[in-house]
């Protein structure tokens, strides 16, 4: 071989060594590209994956906020409903009452609220307050002093306050000392009964709750 052809040869040679490692590198370069490629489309799906269920979560908390708030202005609205059905009850309550002040059964009615004061009381001088349109009918009112005597146990002196007070009508009570008092007033009787039996009112005015309730085990 001359030394033409054995140049040659090596050129060759290390062209196709070059061309060789040329295109391993190539593949690997392409390897690494895809390899790269596959983990940021991967990270990417995590990535929006995760960022759906944030915002599902996010909108699921929305929702049920939203919701819960709805149900709770829902149960207020039905709460206030209900307090104002049950007040404007005692309002017409006050309002028959005040009509049938000027009726026969109203003088017995205070007549028994004021036996029933001096026997509590226990006797001795009993002073009798009411309204102004009252003070007249307590002055005609007979019998009290015997049947708060005979109550109480020991004679008693009914006297009628000079000064009325300002009630819806009933009587307010105490002995001459007025440490000792016992208040029938209607305005506090009506309260008391809005007190002590509000429930079983509501359970009146709203029967059909009452029959859903489940029945206890």
């Amino acid at each position: 071989m001359s030394g033409s052809s054995a140049a040659k040869t090596i050129q060759q040679t290390i062209i196709d060594e070059a061309n060789l490692e040329a295109k391993k590198i190539l593949r690997e370069a392409e390897m690494e590209a895809k390899k790269i490629r596959e983990e940021a489309l991967a990270n990417s799906r995590a990535s929006l994956a995760g960022w759906a269920e944030r915002q599902r979560q996010m909108a699921q908390g929305i929702g049920d906020r939203i919701v819960g708030k709805a149900r709770n202005d829902a149960h207020m609205r039905v709460l206030d409903t209900k307090a104002q059905l049950i007040d404007n009850a005692f309002t017409e309550a006050r309002k028959r009452f005040q009509k049938e002040r000027t009726s026969a059964q109203y003088k017995t009615f205070l007549k028994n609220l004021i036996i029933s004061a001096g026997i509590q009381i226990g006797g001795s001088d009993i002073v009798v307050k009411t309204r102004k349109e009252d003070q007249a009918i307590v002055s005609e009112l007979k019998g009290l002093a015997s049947a708060i005597s005979k109550g109480a146990g020991q004679s008693a002196k009914v006297t009628r306050a000079k000064k009325p007070m300002d009630m819806l009508g009933g009587v307010f009570v105490e002995n001459k000392d007025g440490n000792i008092t016992v208040d029938y007033r209607i305005d506090t009787l009506l309260e008391r009964v809005a007190q002590q039996r509000r429930n079983d009112i509501a359970q009146t005015l709203f029967p059909l709750e009452k029959a859903a309730e489940p029945a206890s085990e």
